[in-house]
């Protein structure tokens, strides 16, 4: 049977979460660069329309067990396309779907891949298998951070690693000089998000600087709204970013950044703003350690330099040579 898509991907997109739309952006760029265009690409999504007008492609309902059926069957490989889709920190749910998706693809013969990656955390037994099972049907298996290959590797599955996928992006570069603090808060870390509210404030009050709440998502809205109503921060206001020429307009006026997210970080570093993170997992505090970035404790803090424009093309030529190597096994081109 004759096939019409050679890539199926699947992440968390359609959920209006900018750093998963990334994700995809930058999954579709890294595709086309080798040689996949985007009329042999189809999506999974919350939200089929939207991401059909966003980004090109044919997109399927991700809640129909019907449309995933008919997108595998029409595909010629599934790839998980980054973020931390097996995890457990609510409840075991994302790792059940993920898995079954997998299983729905490995059944009807697809070959599975996944790329940029994080593992965990797996507080229950079920997660372990459904991880082990998922990712152990992987022809190539990308991961972003080295706690998340850990994890693999103690389930004796080997993992390639590499940067975020987002890192592959090219993102305009700020220019610095701003008298604008940008700052980030999720949701469900309070105290994190209280610490990281306070060493915000006394940085800006040291350095002169108003502090603007940027919010990835309607979620990190709220929660940059209820932090500054309980007079834990002072905003100038708060944006909402749904793309990275959004994040770029934001940027344009700021000179550094402080956050949770770890998009929200990436987006900062690429646009050469100075930053500090606070780690609520530990994809973020693994990327603070791999750029050398401040991490925020709720005290003073002093903002690190983001990484050189050479060490950000390293990191991209890393993310596109994984990558590469991903699709060459879904090709069947490696043994994977």
């Amino acid at each position: 049977m004759k096939k019409e898509f050679d890539v199926l991907l699947l992440g968390y997109y359609g959920f209006g979460n900018l750093g998963d739309e990334l994700l995809c952006e930058a999954s579709l760029r890294l595709l086309s660069s080798c040689g996949v265009p985007k009329e042999r690409v189809a999506l999974l999504s919350a939200s089929p329309r939207v991401s059909e007008e966003k980004y090109g492609v044919r997109a399927f309902n991700r809640w129909s067990l019907r449309e995933i059926w008919r997108a595998c069957a029409a595909s010629r490989s599934l790839l998980l396309g980054g973020g931390g889709l097996f995890q457990d920190s609510t409840s075991a749910r994302s790792c059940v779907y993920y898995y079954a998706a997998v299983r729905i693809a490995k059944l009807l013969g697809l070959k599975v891949w996944a790329e940029g990656q994080s593992v965990g955390p797996l507080r229950r037994g079920l997660s372990r298998v459904l991880t082990r099972g998922a990712f152990g049907s992987c022809c190539h298996a990308g991961v972003r951070d080295e706690s998340s290959r850990e994890i693999l590797d103690a389930m004796g599955i080997r993992s390639a690693l590499a940067p975020d996928l987002v890192m592959s992006l090219p993102v305009p570069c700020a220019g610095c000089e701003g008298n604008v603090l940008l700052f980030n808060a999720r949701p469900g870390y309070r105290a994190l998000a209280e610490r990281a509210a306070a060493s915000c404030m006394k940085l800006a009050e040291n350095s002169g600087r108003e502090v603007a709440g940027v919010a990835l998502s309607r979620e990190d809205e709220a929660e940059l709204a209820s932090l500054a109503s309980a007079g834990l921060v002072k905003l100038s206001g708060v944006t909402l970013v749904s793309s990275k020429e959004d994040f770029a307009r934001a940027a344009s006026r700021a000179s550094g950044a402080l956050g949770m997210r770890l998009h929200f970080l990436i987006l900062s570093a690429l646009s050469g703003l100075p930053l500090a993170g606070c780690a609520y997992d530990p994809k973020v505090a693994g990327f603070c350690m791999r750029y050398n970035i401040a991490l925020i404790d709720g005290g003073a803090v002093s903002l690190s330099a983001p990484p050189s424009a050479e060490l950000a093309a390293e990191e991209a030529a890393s993310v596109e040579k994984v990558f590469a190597e991903g699709l060459r096994a879904a090709r069947c081109e490696t043994n994977g």
